[in-house]
């Protein structure tokens, strides 16, 4: 049942759903970070944020949204943890400032609710940096703040759109991100909450993982590597990442004491982040001078809960751990598809760069995704001819030894990782698989976007066009008929197996259809059905 408001219950039901997604999706949050040391663990730190507010609100006997709402805020700041969780902590003060002056929160409420904790978070960093989940906040609570015609589940609905389609663009704004192909974290962190939360107001289903975001100049994404780049040690400016809580404050302290402090401990350190009031202050910073930094707080009152870590120590085992697990050839290939995505993966690539006909990718896009494996040498599949030279230059960007084998189509890719060994090196895989898809002639459907005249043939825009090699060899109305054209074509000269790979706009039933009259037409050739997933092509056609 769809809820059009949010009483002290339905706000609690949140809670519980924004702590399991959260818990369920912590490692791959983890996975996205770009920060060399365990203080990145953005997916970590949230989700034990998140529990510290699902304690609190679950030991709450009142059922009215104001008070449900003090304990949220009262367990976020409670249990936040390292920065993600400190800014995620205010956000939710944030949303709580307004739930507590309601007894049912409306659509209205909720674009308020946004806007407070933006402003909450805002408050909190010395420093605020645009893209992360400070900037993913900002923008939601922006372009919802006129949308008050909406009733909540649509509110929900577009505050998500803006989230996410906000948090694809971190990487241009964040070098660190687009270098290392992945979109900021802690708004993936945040997205993921929203999802919760609208599930709930939705009254649907909770998911049991929300697919994070990643990126690429000329497309949606791309897959993670197996490991991530290791920032180099100068990038350690302050080495110790230190938090605590200063509680039984002073009777003399108040905002302005605060806000003194936070402008000492800018002058030691960076990552800064302070939050509270008189009665209890959650302070995380990074310095080279921890003692400094509780010297500082110690001022307003007592100190609890200290933790300080050796981030230049934590990158030292990072950089061993990673060294003692590195493989001696990794793979990177481009493909479209979810299909090839995970076909290749099963093969054994580590990476899959999102691209390929209409959408290459640049030598930035491949080299972060180069770099991102953790082996002495790397192979690249380019998988296309356009994007061979852009493979190729990837070597300017990487300190690692590369081998492009300049496969044209996805399916000579495929048979090319057929003949890969992972416990061969670089050189000598790159002999055996550069010689082993000869033999695979490629055939591609898709469709006519102008009229045109090719070889003497007029095209008409819409028509079916049946491509072998690259070249246009069959022109039809239908998708059945120029398929089965195009594939006798290609099993004229190759006709042991014919692997028919049908694409995101077609039915496993339609390419069955086709897999099966060629079968009684060609009794002696094994024709198999894989989904491809690939955009743009109703079918990519293998012979072998």
């Amino acid at each position: 049942m769809k809820h059009t408001s949010i009483n002290g219950t339905l706000l609690k039901e949140m809670v519980v759903a924004a702590a399991s997604l959260l818990e369920a999706n912590k490692q791959s949050l983890n996975d996205l970070n770009v920060f060399p040391v365990p203080d990145g663990d953005t997916g970590t730190n949230m989700s034990l944020t998140m529990q510290s507010v699902l304690k609190e609100v679950s030991s709450t006997p009142e059922d009215d949204l104001a008070s449900v709402a003090k304990a949220m805020a009262r367990g976020a700041l409670k249990g936040a943890r390292g920065n993600s969780g400190v800014i995620l902590s205010q956000i939710l003060r944030g949303f709580a400032k307004q739930f507590e002056t309601v007894t049912e929160a409306s659509s209205t409420d909720f674009i308020v609710a946004l806007r407070l904790g933006q402003e909450t978070a805002y408050k909190a960093v010395m420093k605020p940096k645009e893209g992360t989940i400070l900037t993913v906040i900002r923008l939601m609570a922006e372009k919802t703040r006129y949308e008050n015609t909406l009733d909540l589940c649509e509110l929900f609905d577009y505050a998500i759109s803006v989230g996410e389609e906000t948090l694809k663009q971190t990487p241009e704004m964040l070098p660190q991100l687009k270098k290392a192909g992945v979109v900021d974290a802690g708004g993936q962190g945040l997205m993921t909450i929203m999802h919760a939360f609208s599930s709930v107001v939705h009254g649907e289903e909770i998911p049991d993982d929300i697919e994070p975001f990643t990126f690429s100049d000329s497309s949606d994404a791309i897959s993670r590597a197996t490991s991530d780049e290791v920032a180099e040690m100068d990038e350690i400016l302050f080495a110790y990442c230190t938090e605590f809580f200063i509680q039984q404050l002073k009777s003399s302290v108040t905002e302005k004491s605060i806000d003194a402090l936070r402008n000492k401990l800018a002058a030691i350190g960076d990552s800064l982040v302070v939050v509270g009031d008189p009665e209890l202050v959650k302070v995380h910073v990074h310095t080279n001078n921890p003692g400094q930094a509780l010297q500082y707080a110690l001022e307003l009152g007592e100190l609890d809960r200290i933790k300080i870590e050796n981030m230049v120590q934590q990158h030292r085992e990072i950089v061993a751990e990673r060294a003692k697990n590195q493989k001696e050839v990794g793979v990177v290939a481009i493909a479209s598809g979810e299909g090839f995505t995970q076909i290749f993966k099963e093969l054994g690539v580590d990476v899959v760069v999102t691209g390929g006909q209409t959408m290459n990718p640049s030598t930035e896009d491949i080299s972060a995704a180069v770099n991102r494996v953790n082996a002495k040498s790397v192979i690249i599949l380019p998988n296309n001819s356009n994007i061979i030279l852009a493979a190729e230059q990837a070597q300017d960007f990487t300190s690692k030894k590369l081998f492009v084998i300049p496969t044209k189509t996805v399916p000579q890719g495929i048979a090319t990782m057929l003949a890969f060994n992972p416990d061969a090196d670089g050189e000598s895989n790159f002999e055996d698989m550069r010689e082993s898809y000869g033999d695979v002639l490629t055939g591609s459907v898709t469709y006519a976007v102008r009229d045109t005249e090719f070889d003497g043939k007029e095209i008409h825009e819409g028509n079916i066009l049946g491509l072998a090699e690259g070249t246009i060899t069959c022109c039809g109305e239908q998708i059945k008929e120029t398929t089965l054209e195009l594939a006798r074509k290609l099993l004229e000269k190759n006709d042991d197996l014919l692997t028919i790979y049908y694409g995101a706009d077609v039915s496993e039933a339609a390419a069955n259809e086709i897999a099966d009259q060629l079968s009684s037409e060609y009794p002696a050739t094994d024709v198999e059905v894989i989904s491809g997933g690939q955009p743009v092509y109703f079918y990519l056609l293998s012979a072998e």
